[in-house]
């Protein structure tokens, strides 16, 4: 079980206290995987699109994380993405907006040590293409 698979279990079971926030990379990025944003990257640069550019600048730069809401979230991805990681971790909207808010400044501060995200592949269950 990922970081994000955790998180969301944590949620979902009224157990988010006890999620390891150590765990929340890996958990994104296998949901992220399932979205037509694929990776860490494209939530960014989605983020950034939907107005929150400093936002993001803050988190991946030195000094304090600006926080960010779930309607901005919302407002930022669109309903089509937002419905996309509905499907992928079955977790209502409302709670999963809220634990991104709460989750997103610090996970992106943590997978971009140098200033931009560092992404590790997902493994897929389909072979290499030849």
């Amino acid at each position: 079980m990922g970081l994000f698979d955790k998180v969301v279990s944590g949620v979902v079971k009224g157990l988010a206290k006890a999620v390891d926030p150590a765990a929340i990379p890996g958990l994104a990025t296998q949901y992220l995987a399932k979205t037509e944003l694929r990776d860490a990257n494209g939530l960014l640069a989605r983020l950034r699109q939907g107005g929150l550019d400093r936002e993001v600048a803050s988190w991946l730069g030195p000094g304090p994380n600006l926080p960010v809401t779930a309607d901005q979230i919302r407002s930022a991805l669109g309903d089509d993405v937002i419905q996309q990681f509905v499907a992928a971790t079955g977790v209502p909207a409302d709670k999963l907006l809220a634990l991104m808010a709460a989750y997103l400044p610090q996970t992106v501060d943590a997978m971009s040590p140098n200033g931009r995200i560092e992404v590790k592949p997902v493994e897929s269950d389909q072979p290499p293409a030849t």
